[in-house]
Parts: structure tokens; sequence; C-alpha cells
């Protein structure tokens, strides 16, 4: 996904593809690190959510940064309304 993306990136110089390309990409990456954090906890227990285990951390960095600059669904919407706006990407 994300090699497609710079592909297209170097390929159109429009700031509505560019646009539309972020938000596919920050919607993307956002559902799996939300995905990767959560399976994380649940592979590894209860130890999961303690300080002395690192995956707990990563699941509380996951959710600041999917939040960051906007949530996945919003760019979902802002994705598909740019891409109807200015041809297909």
């Amino acid at each position: 996904m994300l090699e497609e993306s710079i592909a297209a990136l170097d390929r159109d110089p429009v700031a509505a593809v560019r646009s539309a390309l972020a938000s596919r990409i920050k919607a993307r990456c956002a559902d799996a690190a939300a995905r990767i954090t959560r399976e994380s906890i649940q592979f590894h227990g209860a130890i999961g959510f303690t300080d002395e285990f690192d995956a707990g951390l990563y699941l509380k960095r996951a959710l600041v940064l999917t939040a960051w600059l906007g949530a996945a669904s919003w760019h979902r919407r802002r994705y598909a309304r740019l891409t109807h706006a200015g041809g297909s990407t």
C-alpha cells in the first residue's frame, strides 16, 4: 500500500490526489496499528496491561497516533469525497 502510494505521488502532482492518498495511507496504518496492538494484548493476556510489559505502552501509543490528525473513519470519508470529486485514485 505504501509503495503504491509513493509511486502515485511521484506520478501525480495534483494536490487533491496527494491529499486523497495521504488519507488512504493514514486510515490503513491506523487500522493496522490498532489491530496489531490489540492482538498483542490478547496474545500476552493480562501482562499486556502492566507497566512492566511494553505491549500496553504500544497500545496506548497506537491509540494516540490513530487519533492524531484525524481518525481512520474520518480519513476514509475524506478519501471517498476527494476521489469522487476529482476523479479516481
